[in-house]
């Protein structure tokens, strides 16, 4: 499906890479936070997936800028992006939430998972379900209840700027598009290797730096605004015709040495940019072979629908973790084999949740409050300099 100037709605590449960013994100919580393990060895080494599980949040940031740039219509109001935006995330996340505040008021035992808290407290619990979570430095707000509603809470933040900032964006000349690029990628690199000079409380005992360190480069609103923008910039480098394919051999090459090098580096680098880097090419690659037609595997009609439930699959996991955990016994670790089984169980029915929540949940409150469209074809944005590169249409 193509608008009249060539440009495809829909990524569907993209919506296939989404769902493996957010099953990474599920499956680092199942294998490392939720605690199954009996070999403490086994299970303090899964720990080692904590830059997987941060390098696709970064790529989801990335993800959402550019996807918003490329799809913005010419002639669309903040106040109309802004409700699609709130029909999208926040009734799923109401429902998370809800899950989780149930979760606790059912159970008396504590979970054995890492940082969930036993108790429900007010200042907290309001904080989660207003999504302003991620501006308070405190684990009793960053992970309370449902934890990965801290980075929709960063989210939030996106969308309310996003009106603003995408005619600066459209502004940019196409021949400086690249520099800003490389400018607000160094500025990630320059909050990794500047956010141990700050002052905190004491350091933790499962993390070798203190909690400010962590709210600043991991979760903090306008740091984590780099990321997006970096997508919104990235979309119009595309569009402009100024992306050249980067070889799957060179991302593959430099995501493996950048895990390897992470260790070596300042440990606040695994919360922001310690696979971001090397991953950067893959959001303007997938976008072009969407353009071209290529890419059947992350085309395909499975990994599209997976797509499209990804953003329930990322909410949902964690309540759902919760309450298996508690099921098997709150006090039980597994031997490996059956903690695999435990974890994999954990992400058949997270993904089967998210795609019945999708179906029967999003997408009929989206279609009955956030389906117009505004009149006006999308804008390509293009600014001075060449013409998009877009695909023959048959």
């Amino acid at each position: 499906m193509t608008d009249t100037d060539g440009r495809p709605h829909r990524l569907p590449a993209l919506t296939g890479y989404r769902f493996f960013l957010a099953l990474t994100v599920a499956l680092v919580h199942v294998l490392s936070t939720s605690q199954l393990f009996a070999d403490d060895a086994l299970q303090l080494g899964l720990g080692l997936t904590t830059p997987l599980a941060s390098a696709a949040l970064a790529s989801f940031f990335t993800l959402s800028g550019f996807v918003l740039t490329w799809s913005a219509p010419s002639g669309d109001t903040a106040a109309r992006f802004w409700s699609r935006r709130f029909w999208k995330i926040v009734p799923l996340h109401v429902l998370g939430w809800a899950v989780a505040v149930a979760f606790l008021l059912a159970t008396t035992a504590p979970s054995p998972a890492t940082g969930v808290s036993a108790d429900l407290e007010p200042g907290p619990a309001a904080a989660s379900l207003l999504l302003v979570q991620g501006w308070v430095p405190s684990w009793d707000y960053l992970s309370y209840l449902n934890a990965p509603a801290w980075s929709i809470s960063t989210e939030a933040f996106f969308y309310l700027l996003f009106p603003l900032l995408l005619p600066l964006v459209r502004r940019i000349p196409a021949h400086r598009l690249w520099r800003w690029c490389l400018t607000f990628a160094g500025g990630i690199l320059l909050v990794s290797v500047l956010s141990p000079l700050l002052p905190g409380a004491p350091r933790l005992n499962w993390l070798p730096f203190n909690l400010n360190e962590y709210w600043f480069v991991y979760t903090f609103p306008p740091v984590r605004l780099l990321n997006f923008v970096i997508g919104m910039v990235l979309a119009r480098i595309v569009l402009t015709g100024r992306w050249r394919r980067v070889a799957r051999w060179k991302l593959v090459l430099g995501t493996v040495l950048a895990f390897l090098v992470t260790p070596m580096l300042p440990f606040t680098f695994i919360f922001s940019a310690a696979l971001f880097v090397p991953l950067l090419a893959l959001i303007p690659n997938l976008a072009l072979a969407d353009l071209q037609e290529r890419g059947r595997v992350l085309r395909g009609r499975i990994l599209v629908a997976l797509g499209d439930a990804s953003y329930a699959l990322y909410i949902i996991h964690f309540p759902i973790m919760l309450i298996v955990r508690h099921l098997v016994g709150a006090e039980r670790r597994f031997a490996a084999g059956t903690g695999v089984f435990v974890a994999v169980g954990i992400l058949l029915v997270s993904t089967l949740v998210a795609l019945g929540l999708h179906r029967w949940f999003e997408e009929p409150l989206r279609r009955r409050f956030a389906a117009r469209r505004p009149v006006g074809r999308p804008d390509l944005g293009t600014g001075p300099g060449p013409a998009p590169v877009l695909p023959r249409q048959a």
